[in-house]
C-alpha cells in the first residue's frame, strides 16, 4: 500500500512539474491594438556550417554562424496559418504557410569542428517566437498595403513652441519609413491627406440625421487595404511659466534647473487602423510619453530635425513611435490580406496584388461580394458580403494575379471592384 501511494506520489509531481513547464512558456498579453499573444521563449540548438576557403577561417564561422541562426529562427518560429472553410461538409480552402517571425538573444556558440574544409559551429540560442493572434487567426505573411495620413494637432498653439507645426505630416512620415524595413508591410506616404472633419470626436463621425457612425467615408479613395491615422492630443509643457518668465533671476534657476520636472513636455496621440474597402474603424490606442524640453522658446527647432532629435524630448518620441511600429506590425499580421478585384470574364478573375504581396501559384483566398447602401441623407455605407466562394491563382505576375472560382461570375454576380480575402 505505502510502494503504491509512492508510486502515485511521484508521478503526481512529475505532473504537477510538466504542467508548470508548460505554462512558464506562455507570458502575459500585452495591451497592444491587434492584442496579439505575447512572443514565446523558446532555447533552441542549432548547428550551421560554412566552407573555409583559402584557409580563411574567420570568414568560415561567420557564415557557418548565420546559417546556425537561421536555422534557430526556422526551427523556433516556423508555424503553419492555416484558413479552412467548410461548406456542407468540403473543405473550400486550405492555404498553408510558413513564416519566420522570431528574434534571436543571448546566442551562445557551444561547439566548434572543422572536419575536411567544412567548418562546424553549434549554437544556443533563446528566440522569442510570435504565435497565434487573440482574433483566431494564426497571422499571415502577405504583404499588406498600408497608407499613413495626416495626424491633425487638438491644439495647434501647443506646436508653436519649438516650431513644431510639421509634426501632422512629420509623424505620418516618420512611421511610414520605420515600416519601410518591414517585409510584410508596403507603406504609402499620404501625409497631407487630413481624414477627420472633427478632431474631438475623430475617429466617430456625425451623419447629418445625428447618427454616430465610425465608417471612414473617403477611405477607398486611397485603395489601399488599410489605413493608419490619428490624432495628436498633447504638445504641452509640464508647466508652462518655465516658457514665459519674465524675471531674470528666475529664469537663470530655471535653466539651471534643468533636470526638473517642470521641463517635462507631453505629446500624447491617439492612433487608428481603417479597412480601406470598407472604411471600418478595426482598431485603436492611445500612446503617451514625456521628455525634458530644454530649448528656449524663441528657438525654431522644427519636428525630427537633428536639434529635436538630440533633446530627451525628441528621443522618447522616437522610442515611442519605434514601438508603435512595433504594434502595427504586430496588429497587420494578425488582420486579413486583402485584394481588389479589377476585371472578370466567365469564370476568371484578376485581382490588383501578385509577386509583390507574396502571393503564389495555388494560393486560395475568399471572395467578397461589396455591397453599397444609402442611408436617408444620402450617406454611402459598404458591406463586405462573404460570397463562400473560393478564388484559386492560376497566373502570378509582379503587381496582379489572375484565378478562378467554381462557376461563372455572372451566376455569382461577382464584379470589379469586389474583393478577395485571405485570413
Amino acid at each position: 500500500m505505502l510502494r503504491s501511494f509512492t508510486a502515485f506520489f511521484t508521478f503526481a509531481m512529475s505532473l504537477f512539474a510538466f504542467s508548470c513547464t508548460l505554462f512558464s512558456t506562455h507570458s502575459v498579453a500585452q495591451d497592444t491594438m491587434a492584442h496579439p499573444s505575447s512572443p514565446q521563449k523558446t532555447m533552441v540548438e542549432a548547428v550551421g556550417q560554412g566552407l573555409v576557403i583559402d584557409g580563411n577561417i574567420s570568414q568560415a564561422r561567420e557564415i557557418a554562424m548565420s546559417d546556425a541562426k537561421q536555422q534557430a529562427s526556422l526551427q523556433a518560429s516556423a508555424y503553419i496559418s492555416t484558413t479552412q472553410q467548410l461548406e456542407n461538409g468540403i473543405l473550400e480552402i486550405d492555404n498553408m504557410r510558413i513564416s519566420t517571425l522570431s528574434t534571436l538573444r543571448n546566442i551562445e556558440i557551444i561547439d566548434e569542428k572543422l572536419r575536411g574544409n567544412t567548418l562546424f559551429v553549434r549554437i544556443k540560442a533563446e528566440v522569442d517566437t510570435d504565435t497565434a493572434c487573440l482574433n483566431g487567426s494564426s497571422g499571415n505573411s502577405f504583404r499588406k498595403s498600408v497608407a499613413f495620413a495626416a495626424f491633425p494637432l487638438a491644439h495647434p498653439n501647443q506646436a508653436n513652441l519649438g516650431q513644431l507645426s510639421g509634426i501632422s505630416s512629420g509623424l505620418s512620415t516618420a512611421l511610414a519609413n520605420r515600416l519601410r524595413q518591414e517585409s510584410s508591410v508596403y507603406p504609402l506616404n499620404a501625409s497631407q491627406l487630413q481624414l477627420f472633419s472633427n478632431l474631438n470626436t475623430a475617429s466617430t463621425q456625425q451623419l447629418d440625421n445625428g447618427v454616430l457612425t465610425t465608417l471612414m467615408s473617403n477611405a477607398q479613395q486611397l485603395d489601399t487595404q488599410y489605413i493608419v491615422s490619428g490624432v495628436i492630443r498633447d504638445l504641452s509643457m509640464n508647466d508652462p511659466s518655465v516658457m514665459t518668465e519674465s524675471n531674470w533671476l528666475k529664469d537663470t534657476y530655471n535653466k539651471l534647473d534643468y533636470k526638473s520636472d517642470k521641463h517635462l513636455r507631453h505629446f500624447s496621440i491617439d492612433l487608428f487602423i481603417h479597412d480601406g474597402f470598407s472604411g471600418s474603424l478595426l482598431e485603436q490606442q492611445h500612446y503617451a510619453t514625456a521628455g525634458k524640453w530644454p530649448l528656449d522658446s524663441s528657438k525654431r527647432t522644427g519636428f525630427a530635425t537633428p536639434a529635436f532629435n538630440d533633446t530627451d524630448y525628441g528621443q522618447k518620441i522616437n522610442a515611442l513611435l519605434d514601438e508603435i511600429s512595433r504594434d502595427l506590425v504586430q496588429s497587420l499580421r494578425c488582420l486579413p490580406f486583402s485584394s481588389r478585384i479589377t476585371q472578370v470574364d466567365n469564370n476568371q478573375v484578376w485581382i490588383n496584388s501578385g509577386l509583390n504581396s507574396g502571393l503564389s501559384r495555388g494560393d486560395k483566398l475568399t471572395v467578397y461580394r461589396k455591397n453599397m447602401f444609402f442611408n436617408q441623407t444620402g450617406q454611402s455605407t459598404t458591406e463586405l458580403i462573404n460570397t463562400n466562394l473560393t478564388l484559386t491563382l492560376d497566373d502570378i505576375q509582379p503587381t496582379s494575379a489572375r484565378g478562378r472560382i467554381d462557376g461563372s461570375v455572372s451566376e455569382h454576380n461577382i464584379q470589379p471592384q469586389d474583393i478577395v480575402m485571405f485570413w
